[in-house]
């Protein structure tokens, strides 16, 4: 999945190519990530609906291609919400890495800024793994997901 969100996948599967669109979607939305050049400004509404409408995606292929084994102990989280999780990590990871040290701070500073990002992406990586794997071994059972609250399209004021 990291090999996916850098970019670096030529044909990726399905599930990888909207894990990437998730970091993409998520990395728009730190300030300062995208060229102000090549953008107008951010619509945050209109891509958080994008990122719950990717998760939506992600979970419809999850009712199809992740067990659901009765009895196992359930989690918090729909597979679509722990991809968003891992892409959102992985994004804010990256913007770390590459600004860490633009502030007046020591190059010490700068250096644990850099490995306390990169120790979060690890913990999110090792987590995602063992989710994976106790899903596979039937120990627990993903929910379906749900898109939250939306914000209602009323269209334009009379």
């Amino acid at each position: 999945m990291l090999t996916a969100l850098a970019g670096q996948l030529s044909e990726a599967p399905e599930l990888l190519g909207w894990a990437r669109e998730l970091g993409d979607l998520h990395a728009s939305l730190i300030p300062g990530t995208v060229d102000p050049d090549r953008r107008q400004r951010v619509d945050v509404f209109a891509v958080h609906a994008q990122i719950a409408d990717l998760e939506a995606e992600i979970n419809s292929w999850a009712v199809f291609n992740v067990p659901r084994p009765s009895g196992a102990r359930r989690h918090t989280h729909s597979f679509g919400e722990v991809i968003s999780h891992a892409a959102r990590t992985y994004a804010h990871v990256g913007w770390t890495i590459r600004h860490a040290g633009d502030q007046q701070e020591t190059p010490s500073g700068t250096e644990q800024k850099k490995h306390d990002a990169w120790f979060h992406l690890a913990e999110v990586v090792e987590g995602y793994v063992d989710l994976v794997n106790d899903v596979a071994a039937g120990l627990v059972q993903l929910p379906l997901g749900w898109r939250g609250a939306r914000p209602l399209d009323v269209g334009p004021s009379k």
